[in-house]
């Protein structure tokens, strides 16, 4: 389709000459899908649960990162720069979009990914073979402080190179304001679907707080159309990055950076009474798989994802539907108009999965460890014979748990020893 500027820009139209922007996303606007199995599920009296299809809105990668990267690699390129760093957990979900669109561009740009350890699942061993697969330079180490010294150690000698801080959203109070930006145009986006009949206006939006960016620019677009829509946001990440107080500068940074570019821009202000902030579903650290999440996970499944083509994981998505599950379970509830903003790539990867052959040793060495001394996925636990392999729907779907296939082609024993030996290595916590 050939890309239009953004809606924001249209009530606006002094941002179009001051705010940086390229076309990157694919396929918008993103449709809004009706959940009607969840709706039975939680005997909803009038209420209706929808979901915001941005895990489509690329034709490689969807999510919510490519939002904020229209305006933030609008901004690299108009800076000249040569490359762009960026920081993140080693399964960061930040990375990969950011690895795909450095590659995509022309020329392409060099991206270097500098990562913190987290809990190890499937999701990170897989996440780690298509950074490398999409062209991105890893740098490891141990902690957060470390990675930062390391980090911008580097950026000394490579002056070229743009820093993006996690998620594409600042951190504390440093950092581009354009990632907010992004989803504040997002929310425009869904007030044209709200106009068309295609949604009624939300009482509520349940949406992962990771970087705090993402929520941000929904909840300031909110207040700037008037929207009686509040913002649920679950934290998923650690308080450094996610809080309160950070979710209340980061929406305002946005929008005093729109007022400075628009003279016709309204003075407004986010403070705590404009959105919900909720807590307890991270789990004991970024990364950890929960119970609770985890079951959500499999229930929307089980009830849409597979029929809707959609997916969810425990780090962010899984946990923000865990909370608005429990949302849904209160009476006063269940008459209200609820939308879950998606922000997880559903898009089929398994296709550059297979081509990485899964040869880990092409990594940097610092991370064979994750491949040698844990024993996470299938392929990894149970010597398949090369012909089970192939055929085998958890050894290249990375969706999978290996426990969860009912129709291994192994003989019982030996995928009860797989089961066994997996649920020893992977510790499911409580919420």
């Amino acid at each position: 389709m050939v890309r239009t500027d953004p809606i924001l820009f249209k009530f606006y139209p002094d941002l179009k000459d001051k705010v940086p922007w390229i076309p990157l996303l694919t396929n918008i606007p993103t449709p809004v899908d009706r959940l009607t199995e969840l709706e039975k599920n939680f005997n909803l009296d009038k209420g209706k649960i929808f979901i915001k299809r941005d895990d489509k809105n690329h034709h490689i990668y969807g999510g919510n990162k490519l939002r904020k990267f229209e305006f933030i690699f609008g901004h690299v390129l108009k800076k000249k720069k040569r490359g762009i760093m960026t920081f993140g957990g080693i399964g960061t979900n930040h990375g990969l979009p950011c690895a795909i669109i450095a590659k995509m561009l022309e020329p392409p740009l060099r991206c270097e990914l500098f990562l913190i350890p987290q809990p190890l699942t499937w999701h990170v061993q897989r996440s780690l073979l298509l950074f490398n697969f999409f062209g991105a330079k890893l740098h490891l180490s141990k902690g957060f402080y470390s990675t930062i010294f390391k980090a911008f150690f580097f950026r000394i000698f490579h002056p070229k190179h743009y820093i993006m801080l996690p998620g594409g959203s600042p951190l504390l109070g440093k950092g581009s304001a354009l990632g907010m930006v992004g989803f504040i145009n997002a929310l425009f986006e869904l007030k044209e679907q709200m106009e068309n009949g295609e949604i009624p206006e939300p009482d509520v939006i349940f949406v992962p707080g990771g970087s705090s960016g993402t929520s941000a620019g929904l909840i300031a677009g909110c207040k700037i159309l008037g929207l009686k829509t509040k913002v649920h946001v679950v934290a998923v990440s650690e308080e450094i990055y996610v809080s309160v107080k950070n979710i209340i500068r980061d929406s305002n940074k946005a929008l005093r950076y729109l007022e400075k570019c628009a003279d016709n821009f309204p003075k407004i202000d986010i403070n705590e009474n404009d959105f919900e902030f909720i807590s307890g579903y991270l789990g004991s650290e970024y990364g950890a798989i929960t119970k609770k999440s985890q079951n959500t996970i499999d229930l929307v499944m089980e009830l849409e994802g597979y029929k809707k083509d959609f997916k969810l994981e425990t780090t962010y998505t899984g946990k923000a539907m865990a909370a608005m599950f429990d949302y849904l379970k209160q009476q006063e509830n269940k008459n209200k108009t609820i939308l879950y903003w998606n922000t997880y790539n559903s898009n089929d990867l398994d296709k550059y999965l297979k081509e990485t052959d899964f040869q880990y040793k092409k990594l940097p060495k610092k991370f064979h460890k994750l491949y040698e001394e844990s024993k996470f996925q299938c392929w990894q636990v149970v010597n398949c014979p090369e012909d089970t392999k192939k055929s085998c729907p958890a050894y290249l779907n990375h969706e999978y748990r290996f426990w969860k296939i009912t129709d291994c082609l192994l003989d019982e024993q030996t995928q009860k020893k797989a089961i066994d030996q997996l649920k020893d290595v992977i510790k499911l916590e409580d919420a």
